[in-house]
Formats: structure tokens, sequence, C-alpha cells
């Protein structure tokens, strides 16, 4: 009750104070009203825990009022908008930048990370070469959480060969070490780890020896244990970042699936315990958020802090996300869900408002005061005092980590402040093997890496803190480079196909199309080189890694019009999950004939940004002429040049695949085609016979004709088509194809047979119209052989 009697009278004294415009005390008057009945839901705590499912509901409204009115201030819908941050534009090459500064920092971060691991611990250590010469649980599983969020997981690859570091026989020494079950930082840290790290079953298997089944056990009963009380309020016994680290393991765990668990690990009333877990970890969380909104709302900095504002919201979008969609819990028995436990997804004025008012609290060197310790007491002797604080750091990684990309756009200036921090404070030091006794110069292995603010200078680089920032860096980077492929995708007018996922549908329908007499299928050779090698680019741990062996970036199409270029790239990126974008003549005459040569520039340096898209140059040849062609202009020739490096460039970033569409294969310049730039040219040519019959069975389909009727059909139209294959009906392009099997369709829907005079009528017929025919089939038929795998 005095909590709630602190916020409304802090509350009060900033609108008198602040907010002297019409209303404004009658604005008071009305929070007053929400926020009084939910002091009496803090008195009513014990009783309601006691008898719950009586006045589980009555508890739930005095909560939301409580929410409501803290939502209300801290967000735009109130007259308390101090949370609202100004947001910092930055443009693309502002963001490329930042992008290169995290890039050069990731580039060495497996060198900076590989010389903690020692080989015969089996274990990234805190100081390597150190007295103490044990496993450092907390260590090495941050360092191996540093490994699966890196940009691509094989950045990690040479680090890993070197040290010969197996992440399966460090979790399974981490299980075998020395940790206790009631330490609360380490415990829900390793049980993450065990389960992101071991997607693949490696270890957690149903022949798990008995010793490392115990110790996973332990793993979760202890962080289902230690779940938020309704009873403790706002006195939870463990601190927010705690909190947050238990229900991250949850939420893991939930996600990994009990039954997915082997039975021996799996503590009994483990499946109730991880649904009622969340739940309260969504409820106590949401309550501290809107307390800390409301305490630094109202101009209460004794009472704020911004750590438990971050990782109270971190809990709630973890745990929330965790339960978002499923069936609430039955209190009364046939009743269904009660009220108040079926979970939402996490209230986006909240989020943003949280998110404003954490980087509203930041430091003009890009830091945070220390806020709540993560422990709040210490029992262990010898305990570094600086250890007991968060690295804020690790707290910008977190978010980085659970929120979308596009909330950190107003706040890429305190995420630049961020990495001039970090780029500033990288510390350098020296394992030393030998000590020179007169000149005190020691000689061994360089140790470089970072440590925490809060412990002192002297400490020097520490692995833990030293994983903490490169996690950040990896997230950072992964967070930059989504915002610019965005900015890119959208300015050109391309679909954004990645959110959705794989579909098949547009692939399935697209027709096939033999490469010349090479045996093979255009769609057969896209399967093989370009949607299984980067199908399969992520690892068992859910890593992303590079694609495999044999993957093509880069493709010609060529052959004659009306052969659904545009349509096989389009069809392609709905089949890989992938972004899809057109570039045409327009987007490189966009600022005029006289700077074509700098709006290249511009477009590559903005496709080079986009990740795991399909780009279309359609229709380009203009820019890639044959630089021998006699007449050829200067400013042509120059022309040439600039796209030969703009495209060359654009194939060695290996970020999207990208294809250049074309009908005149032979203006191109052979600089332009060569292997290098283009990892294939594949001639697009009309249907296929199989494609043919395909078309023909599908437009039988709807027809009310019997089976016999239809296999006929279906037979006569293959061979028919088998015997002049050769002569006009090989040429008919896509549509003129549809053309010719509808109408062979609607004659045996009338009742008719098919035979050889009345479908040899229909192709002579057509044939007068034909796209392909004189030069260009002579072109098509010189064409068919040109195609390079």
């Amino acid at each position: 009750f005095f909590c709630n009697w602190l916020w409304v009278r802090t509350i009060w004294v900033d609108l008198t104070q602040n907010y002297q415009e019409p209303g404004s005390k009658m604005l008071f008057l009305q929070v007053f009203s929400l926020l009084l009945p939910s002091a009496f839901a803090f008195i009513g705590t014990i009783p309601i825990t006691r008898f719950g499912q009586q006045t589980f509901g009555t508890y739930n409204y005095k909560r939301q009022t409580l929410h409501t009115a803290a939502i209300y201030f801290a967000t735009d819908n109130g007259s308390c908008s101090k949370l609202n941050t100004a947001a910092v534009n930055f443009d693309f090459d502002d963001m490329k930048s930042l992008d290169r500064r995290l890039e050069d920092l990731e580039r060495t971060a497996p060198d900076t990370l590989g010389t903690y691991y020692e080989g015969h611990l089996q274990s990234f250590s805190v100081r390597p070469g150190g007295a103490a010469q044990r496993f450092s649980v907390t260590s090495s599983v941050l360092a191996l959480e540093t490994m699966q969020s890196a940009v691509d997981c094989s950045i990690y690859d040479s680090m890993k060969k070197s040290f010969n570091i197996k992440t399966e026989i460090i979790i399974e020494a981490a299980l075998r070490a020395e940790w206790r079950e009631d330490d609360l930082f380490q415990v829900p840290l390793l049980l993450f780890t065990v389960l992101t790290t071991d997607a693949g079953k490696v270890l957690l298997k149903d022949t798990l020896s008995p010793d490392i089944a115990e110790s996973v056990k332990k793993l979760i009963s202890s962080v289902l244990a230690a779940r938020p009380k309704r009873r403790d309020g706002a006195n939870q016994p463990f601190s927010y970042y705690i909190i947050y680290q238990c229900a991250r393991a949850m939420a893991t765990l939930n996600q990994f699936g009990l039954e997915n668990l082997p039975p021996s690990v799996v503590p009994e009333g483990a499946a109730f315990e991880l649904s009622l877990g969340l739940e309260r970890a969504v409820e106590s969380s949401r309550d501290e958020l809107c307390r800390q909104l409301a305490y630094r709302a109202s101009g209460d900095r004794t009472s704020f802090d911004s750590v438990r504002l971050a990782y109270s919201l971190l809990t709630y979008l973890v745990a929330s996300e965790a339960l978002a969609g499923t069936a609430g819990r039955e209190l009364v028995e046939g009743e269904g869900s009660a009220v108040g436990t079926v979970i939402k997804k996490p209230n986006r004025n909240l989020v943003t408002a949280a998110l404003d008012a954490y980087f509203g609290e930041q430091g003009p060197d890009g830091m945070w005061v220390a806020g709540q310790p993560i422990y709040k007491s210490f029992r262990r002797s010898g305990k570094n005092v600086g250890n007991a604080f968060v690295f804020a750091v690790d707290t910008v990684g977190s978010l980085l980590q659970y929120l979308p990309a596009e909330d950190f756009r107003p706040h890429l200036a305190s995420l630049s402040k961020t990495l001039t921090w970090i780029e500033s404070h990288q510390l350098s030091d020296v394992i030393p093997d030998y000590c020179d006794p007169i000149s005190s110069q020691c000689y061994g292995k360089p140790l470089r890496g970072w440590t925490s603010p809060h412990l002192t200078p002297d400490m020097g680089p520490q692995a833990w803190s030293t994983a903490q920032t490169l996690t950040c860096i990896s997230r950072m980077r992964k967070n930059i480079r989504e915002l610019l492929n965005d900015d890119v995708l959208y300015e050109f007018g391309g679909r954004s196909l990645s959110d959705e996922g794989p579909k098949m549908a547009a692939w399935d329908r697209l027709l096939d199309t033999d490469l010349g007499t090479s045996g093979r299928s255009l769609k057969s050779v896209l399967e093989e080189r370009m949607v299984l090698p980067f199908g399969n680019t992520q690892n068992d741990s859910g890593e992303k890694c590079s694609p495999s062996i044999g993957a093509a970036y880069s493709s010609i199409l060529f052959g004659p019009p009306g052969t659904a270029k545009t349509t096989i790239c389009e069809s392609l990126a709905e089949r890989m999950g992938w972004d899809f974008v057109v570039i045409d003549t327009a987007s490189f005459l966009a600022d005029g004939l006289t700077n074509v040569a700098g709006r290249i520039k511009y477009v590559f340096d903005r496709l080079q940004a986009l990740e795991n898209c399909i780009i279309l140059f359609d229709e380009i040849e203009e820019f890639c002429l044959d630089r021998e062609t006699p007449g050829l202009g200067m400013e042509s020739r120059m022309l040439t040049t600039a796209m030969l490096t703009a495209i060359n460039d654009l194939r060695r970033a290996k970020r999207s695949i990208f294809f250049l569409a074309t009908n005149r294969l032979r203006a191109f310049d052979s600089a332009i085609t060569r292997p290098g730039r283009f990892d294939m040219q594949l001639f697009v040519g009309t249907p296929n016979l199989s494609a043919r019959c395909i078309l023909f069975q599908a437009r039988l389909t709807p027809l009310s004709i019997s089976d016999e009727t239809r296999a006929k059909a279906e037979a006569f139209f293959k061979s028919y088509l088998e015997t002049v294959w050769s002569e006009d009906i090989m040429f008919f392009n896509y549509l003129e194809s549809v053309q010719y099997a509808s109408a062979c369709a609607d004659l045996v829907a009338a009742g008719n047979e098919l035979n050889e005079e009345n479908m040899s009528a229909i192709l002579t017929s057509q044939a007068k119209v034909m796209t392909v025919r004189g030069q260009v089939r002579e072109e098509y038929i010189a064409s068919m052989e040109l195609s390079r795998l």
C-alpha cells in the first residue's frame, strides 16, 4: 500500500510541477482511481495465495489496473511522455559504417576467444594458466553461447580446429564439474546451454550415463524451484537478473519439450511446474516493469533501477513468447481456462516504453550505472565485488537477442556509443611463461579481451566478460545487417519473403525446361546448386553456417522472350524462403543519363547489404555491352568496366544469389559472362515434354470424364508430342503451350477423341503466330548448347 501511495504522490508532484495544461488534475484523478485498487492487491497477496481459486479473478483485475496506469503514463497515450527518446535517423552510410566497425571486431573474435581455452581442462578459463586449475563453468558456457551467436558459425571453425574444441565434450565436462544447485547464476546458464547446443541430441539421448542424467535433473529441478512467488510481490528473493536467467532456461526447456528429454532427467511434476513457473514469471516481470516505469515517470530516482527495468523487460518477453497462444490453466474443474491464465503476446506499447527508458539512462560513455546486484547477498568467501553487478554489455546483447531489429532503429546512436566503449576498452595482457629477473620483462602467450567496468583495471581481461562482449558484438551486427537489408529491399520495391519461410507451391507449379542436349533440366540444376546447399546452412545447434561446397551464388539466365525468367527467380525465392528484388534499367537511370556510372556504384553498394535475397538483373544489356564492338562509344565502354567491378564485388560478398536475365547473351562483354562473376550460365528454353504433359493433365482435371477417357487422352497427347517434338511444338513458349493444352482439352470435353488430324490442325493454327520462329528460332537452336553448369 505504501508503494502505491508513493507512486500516487510522485505522479501528483510531477503533474502539478510540470504539466499545467487544462485537464491535468482530472487526468490525475483518473489515474488515482486506477492505482488505488491495486494497493489492495498487495495487501491481499497472502490471502489470495492461500485461497487461490476463489480470489484469482479479482487479483488479476487489480493487477491490470496498475498496468493500465503505468502504460498510460509511460507511452505517448499519456501526458507524461518523458520516456520517449528522440529518434536519431541513421542513414545507409551511417549503418554501413557501424557494420564495418562490428565486422572488424568479429573478424578477430576467434583469436581473442581461443586464447582462453585450456585443452587439458576442456575449459575456457577465466585467466588461463592461473593457479586454480579447475573447470570454469561460467566462462565455458558463455564462450559456447558466443560461438552460437556468430553471424556465421564458420567464423569459429579455425579456432575449433586449432584447439581441438568439441562442444559436446565441454558440455559433458561442465555437467561433471563442481557447481552448486543453489547457485542460480550458473545453474540456469548451464541448463540453457545444454539445451541449445544439443538440439541434435548427441548428449541428451536415452542412453545417457547415470551421473550426467542426475546432473541435468538437478539443473531442471533447481530452475523450476526458483520461479517467482506471488506472496513475495515486489520483494522476490532473487534479483531480476537471476529471475531472467531462470525464465530463459524455462522457456528453452518448454521449446525443447519435456517429452523430447530422456525420462531419467525429468523431475516428477515437471510439466505442471514448468507451465506455472513461466506464468508466474510473466506476472512478476510485468508487475516490476510497470513499477519501474512508474518510478521513472514520477521522477523517483531512488526507487528506479535501470537493471531491474531491463531484466524485467527481458523476462516478460521470453516468458510471454514461450506461453503465447497456449491454453490457460483450469483452476475450477469443468470451467475451462481461468481468467488471467491465458498469456497474450507482449504489450508492444509497454515494450517500446521500457526500451526507450533503458536507453534514456545510458551514460555519456555508453554504459549504465551498476544497478541491482546479481546476488542479493554473498556467502562465498573471496568473491570479487565487481562480479556482483551485471555487465551492461551483456544486458544490451540480451535485448538485441530477444527484440526485433526494428525496435532498435531509434536507438542506433546509443548502440554506437556502446560500441565505442567496447572499441576503446579492449585490454591486452601476457600470460607469462618466463620473466627476466633483471629487466622484469615477461614473455608468454598474449591475452586480449574485456573486463567489466565494475572490476578494477588491474584485473586484466576475463574470459566471461570477453565472451559476453563478443556475443553482444555478433548480435548487434545481426540487427544492423537486418535493418540494412530491410531498408534496401524497401528502396528497390523488393518482396520480403524470408519471414514466411520456404513455400513449395510456386516452385511445384513452375514448368521445367531442358538444358539443351545435356540431359539435365533447369529445375534440377537449381535444386542441386542453390536450393540444397543454401538450405542446409544450420547445424544441429541452430547456428547459421556457410553453404556447402558447390553452391552457386550467381547465374546468367538466357533464352528467347516469354520463357518466364522472372517467374523462375521469384519461384526460387519462395522455394528457399528468401527475399526477392528486381533491378532493371530504370534503377540505373534514376539520376539521369549523365550519372549512370555513379548510380551503378550507389545501387551495388546497397545490394551488397542484402542477405538471403534473390536479386534479378532484368534486361540490363546496355550497361554490359561488348567493349570490342566496332563503333561503341567511350561512355558505353566505361559503363561496362564499372559494371564489371560492381558485379565482381557483389559475387565476392557471398550474401545473396543474383541472376542476370537476357534475351541477347551474345551482346554481353566476355568479361561479364566468364566464370568468377557468374557461376553458371543456363539456357531457359520452352517447357519440356514432361511439362507439356503436366499442363494437359491440369486442364483435364476439372472435366467430368471417365478415368478411361482421361488416361487414353493423356497417352495420345504425349505420344503425338513425341512424334512432332522437334518441329514447331518444341518452340512454343509457356503461354503458347497453355493455349495448345487447353485447345486439346476442349476437344476431349466436347466428347471428341484426340487424333493426329485434330491435334495437327491446332498446331498449324498456333504455329502461324508463335514467338520463336524465323531468326529467333535460329538463335534459339544456336543457344541450346551454351549452358555452363
